[in-house]
């Protein structure tokens, strides 16, 4: 793979993963809610679902995925469902206090991605990106998910700490539900945006 083709593959996976999303606006959220701290787990399983979603469209999984009609449907309606998921547990965070506060886990993580059509398709692009025949297959898998793996650990952490920096801004507790209520809002429609109006 020569530097030009991979700069493009860079560029595309820093404009994915760095821009709002699922991941990035929980991550956000958390951050928020209860510090970044304790978004590590929920971290670390989407950081490990995204390298399983993107090792398997590597082995042509997601060629099979793209090219059913039901089953990208069937992924859409669990998808949004489960973005709503976070969206309400973001909000109850910011209603509890204390123990009560139930916070975002591992597996939570490791689902997010691989239930998000968008991600599919994002893995998908990003590998035909790469992709080259007369080069080892080995070689290009381990650079298109390392690559995909920095960007998204930097990223992701970093709304995070943006969450946090907002946390010690705004002390008041209703100005912080706002915020919460606006991440969760965009949050939600742009998923519903991209899974269901978005002509692309």
């Amino acid at each position: 793979m020569n530097m030009e083709t991979y700069t493009a593959f860079l560029l595309f996976a820093i404009v994915m993963t760095a821009t709002p999303g699922a991941g990035n606006l929980t991550m956000m959220g958390i951050g928020q809610n209860t510090g970044f701290k304790s978004s590590l787990p929920f971290l670390a399983g989407a950081v490990i679902g995204a390298l399983g979603l993107n090792t398997m469209v590597s082995l042509g999984l997601g060629g099979l995925f793209m090219a059913s009609p039901r089953l990208a449907w069937v992924m859409k309606i669990g998808g949004m469902g489960y973005i709503c998921y976070l969206g309400w547990k973001l909000l109850s965070m910011r209603l509890t206090t204390g123990a009560a506060v139930k916070r975002f886990t591992f597996m939570e993580g490791v689902i997010l991605h691989p239930l998000n059509p968008k991600s599919w398709a994002m893995s998908v692009v990003g590998f035909s990106q790469i992709a080259n025949n007369s080069r080892p297959f080995i070689q290009q898998l381990i650079i298109f998910v390392l690559t995909f793996m920095a960007c998204q650990i930097t990223f992701h952490s970093s709304w995070g700490l943006a969450g946090v920096a907002i946390m010690r801004t705004l002390k008041s507790n209703s100005v912080l539900m706002g915020v919460n209520t606006v991440l969760v809002a965009v949050m939600i429609g742009a998923t519903a945006y991209a899974l269901f109006l978005s002509p692309t």
